[in-house]
């Protein structure tokens, strides 16, 4: 075993950040807030697809750049939600859900004429949209040995939202002339799934900022609480879904807590250039 003595730790793995310290839990260190692993957020993503009308010009879905550059803030500020259109489509779609038309009178499975005759249109006319909300940070990760696994508890709240920001993307498809495609979400053996799921590449938290230990595993500059010298820079620190691609917020705050580093440690070593340095007073936690 290599042991390394440093002043300054920088910990950046995304949201993975809290597996180390959860292992050190499981092992018999109680030594990190209990928030530790809590607090993550997915972004609230809804999707939503629909079949382009005749006379549209077609395209190849399944090509092209990864993001179409579209992002609608029509309804942030009375919905909580972003908007956009997802290019190309992913090709987990077609194994990961029941796909089927709106009005098929024919009996709808993944096999069969009807399945065919939306295959032959779906690369050419199907379009994806999805919603990014400021959902609660219900998601965590718990860990067992060498395995870290995530959960989500899904409430009420949740339900109520996912339906209303479903009938919304549905009624962008409808009142545009497109028929919707409706995608019965199936587990990993093809099991139709009995509650509503999310999925995401936008998850943040578990090591989440706070002005207290009680709230949060880290401060305001991302240093954890009762372990100078420890800091989490990145997703990780994050402390709520931010309705947004999160990357640039995680930059954002990466470089702040970089550029107070250098100023700390500099006022700390002596430094006269910022003697004036405060640590904030106060961090308004996300709930």
């Amino acid at each position: 075993m290599r042991v390394i003595k440093t002043e300054v730790l920088v910990i950046g793995s995304g949201f993975g950040a809290a597996a180390p310290a959860l292992r050190m839990a499981e092992a018999g260190f109680q030594v990190l807030s209990p928030h530790v692993g809590k607090n993550i957020a997915f972004n609230g993503s809804v999707k939503a697809a629909g079949l382009l009308p005749e006379g549209f010009i077609e395209g190849d879905m399944l090509s092209g750049r990864s993001h179409p550059g579209m992002v609608s803030y029509q309804f942030l500020k009375s919905m909580g939600v972003t908007i956009s259109c997802a290019k190309p489509l992913p090709l987990h779609i077609v194994h990961a859900a029941r796909l089927v038309l709106d009005g098929e009178t024919r009996r709808p499975s993944f096999w069969g004429q009807a399945h065919v005759d939306l295959m032959k249109l779906y690369r050419r006319r199907m379009i994806t949209i999805y919603a990014l909300g400021m959902t609660p940070p219900y998601a965590e990760i718990t860990s067992t040995g060498a395995d870290v696994s995530p959960s989500l508890v899904v409430d009420d709240q949740l339900r109520v939202y996912h339906k209303r920001t479903k009938a919304l993307l549905n009624s962008i498809f409808t009142r545009n002339g497109c028929r919707i495609i409706h995608a019965g979400m199936i587990d990993h053996e093809g099991t139709p799934r009995k509650d509503i799921s999310f999925d995401t590449t936008h998850m943040i938290g578990s090591c989440r900022m706070a002005d207290s230990k009680d709230r949060g595993v880290v401060d305001a500059y991302g240093e954890v609480f009762d372990y100078p010298g420890i800091y989490s820079t990145d997703g990780a620190a994050i402390p709520s879904s931010l309705a947004v691609n999160s990357s640039l917020t995680i930059l954002a705050n990466a470089e702040r807590i970089a550029s107070h580093l250098v100023k700390w440690y500099a006022q700390r070593s002596g430094d006269p250039a910022d003697q004036k340095l405060r640590r904030p007073a106060k961090f308004a936690t996300f709930r």
